[in-house]
């Protein structure tokens, strides 16, 4: 048995070290490097803009809250595809009693839940109004390619003529946005 000791390891050529299948390094196979369930990319951010005020009772999108994520891996690459593990929050408002405040995510422009109320719902039931964060955790699925996607924090007012509002300058959203490989 042989000890190799190094203080740097790189390539003589590209950016990519191969070990052999069933090799190991401290503990981990080779194989499982980046493989299935690891976390290929990680996109962080905050958004504290000017917020948005709407009667909508379709999503609309908060643009204050936009996010782009650079997606690594795709259905055909050669390393495998991946799933988004999309985590965001932003604040919420409205000042009207008995009336519904809906809060849901988009992907280019596209409301991502498929439903009237969104991944979230707030209600006043004999209270005047109520603020709050709006927190949302999304496994994005979709069959989406290797590229730039944009995320974004949406808001509608299920009630119509009621003013409801997401984001502030005063109040902090975040995002952590993870890419998984599959």
């Amino acid at each position: 048995m042989s000890t190799l000791f190094v203080n740097n390891l790189n390539t003589a050529s590209g950016d990519t070290i191969t070990l052999p299948t069933g090799k190991k390094i401290l503990g981990v196979d080779a194989g499982s490097i980046g493989g299935k369930g690891n976390i290929v990319n990680v996109t962080f951010g905050t958004h504290n803009g000017s917020g948005l005020t709407t009667q909508s009772t379709s999503f609309v999108n908060y643009t204050n809250s936009n996010i782009t994520v650079t997606k690594l891996r795709g259905p055909g690459n050669v390393a495998g595809g991946s799933y988004l593990l999309v985590m965001g929050s932003a604040w919420v408002e409205f000042g009207v009693a008995n009336k519904h405040l809906s809060y849901s995510l988009m992907r280019d422009g596209t409301e991502l839940s498929g439903v009237g109320y969104g991944f979230g719902n707030l209600y006043s039931a004999n209270a005047n109004g109520y603020q709050s964060s709006a927190d949302i955790s999304f496994v994005d699925t979709g069959n989406l390619n290797a590229g730039n996607y944009v995320y974004s924090m949406c808001i509608a007012s299920n009630n119509g003529s009621t003013n409801v509002q997401m984001g502030n300058t005063g109040r902090k959203g975040t995002w952590q946005i993870l890419e998984i490989a599959t």
